[in-house]
């Protein structure tokens, strides 16, 4: 597996998640361990308070952060809330640790980072601005202090501001440079009118599927008559109907957990897991329906499609499986079209006339 160091936002969310453990268990041992404990002589008073606090959030955290879907919008409350209370832990911490001259002040440069890179520039600022002002009340509660301990303090706080201003600048440069690769990587792949996958990435997953020892159906698809249609009523319509035949599909493969593709002009392909005949059978209902209740054209004109379907049980070679799909297609189209052939015989018949719904064997 090769080795990288990016990391998306639930990578990282679960990188600070690990390192509350490793600081909790830490703090552990200097406030507990008696050779530590005996030497930093910390503040015990209210700690295990702190203690049973980061624990009960902290494992509550670890486990919605296993649960939750990144980006959705609890996800985003849960890695804010983390930031607040490592904010608030931090403070507690050091209140018991030896207020302004405490060792555990550089935590502080871990709470900029992590909140410049959920709310990049508003997260500076407002790390920044909490720590100067809790450091500040801190400062202010050990009055008189003696000059060290003020150079202390206004070096600490300067190096706050430094780190997190060049932070947020990496961060804002990397989280856009991330962006473009991803867009780029998008166009590469995308299929510009349907919006579908495109032929070059249907060639690298067919490979990668054949090579896998898991079993896969593949499915190709061609809108009959599509030329007539095009002659018909114009290249613009014909363009319509591959957007919107495009945009049903990509719906259709995400309900059934696979991948749709353009594979070229009017012809399409879908990758899907594998499944039994009847779910199969299912899968074609609602292809069928959803062309069925597309129209086009002023007329309310429709589009039937064929289809030939390879059932792929064990590793094989692309070749090998396209082309027993592209030969059951060729036999769906000479069998009157409006169709799916499916590799172990069964013909499903889709009549949009009689009964929209219709699938037969």
């Amino acid at each position: 597996m090769r080795l990288s160091l990016y990391m998306d936002d639930v990578e990282t969310e679960k990188i600070f998640s690990y390192l509350r453990w490793v600081f909790l268990t830490v703090a552990c041992f200097l406030f507990y361990f008696p050779p530590l404990s005996n030497l930093l002589k910390f503040n015990l008073d209210t700690f295990p308070v702190l203690l049973a606090i980061g624990i009960i959030y902290m494992s509550a955290a670890h486990i919605a952060l296993h649960r939750l879907m990144p980006g959705g919008k609890q996800f985003g409350i849960l890695t804010k809330a983390g930031i607040v209370f490592d904010y608030i832990a931090f403070i507690w911490l050091l209140v018991l640790s030896g207020g302004v001259s405490s060792t555990l002040f550089p935590i502080a440069f871990l709470i900029v980072m992590h909140a410049t890179i959920y709310w990049k520039s508003k997260g500076v600022l407002v790390s920044c601005i909490s720590l100067t002002a809790g450091y500040s009340v801190i400062l202010i509660t050990e009055l008189p202090v003696s000059f060290d301990t003020l150079f202390l303090f206004t070096l600490n706080l300067l190096f706050i501001w430094i780190v997190g201003v060049f932070g947020s600048l990496i961060v804002i440069r990397e989280r856009k440079h991330i962006k473009q690769k991803e867009l780029i990587q998008e166009l590469v792949i995308t299929d510009y009118l349907t919006g579908l996958y495109n032929h070059r990435h249907f060639q690298e997953q067919l490979r990668l599927l054949t090579a896998d020892a898991d079993p896969f159906i593949l499915v190709m698809g061609d809108i009959d008559h599509f030329k007539s249609f095009n002659d018909g009523y114009g290249h613009l319509t014909g363009d319509e109907v591959l957007r919107c035949i495009g945009e049903d599909f990509r719906v259709l493969s995400v309900r059934y957990q696979g991948q749709a593709f353009r594979y070229g002009g009017e012809e399409f392909a879908f990758l899907l897991p594998y499944m039994n005949e009847t779910a199969l059978k299912g899968f074609f209902e609602d292809l069928f329906t959803s062309l069925s209740e597309r129209k086009f054209t002023k007329n309310n004109l429709s589009v039937t499609m064929s289809f030939g379907t390879a059932v792929c049980l064990k590793p094989s070679s692309p070749d090998k499986v396209l082309s027993c799909a592209d030969e059951l297609l060729y036999k769906a189209k000479l069998a009157g079209k409006n169709r799916a052939h499916i590799e172990n015989g069964c013909i499903l018949l889709n009549n949009d006339r009689a009964k929209e719904k219709s699938v037969i064997s």
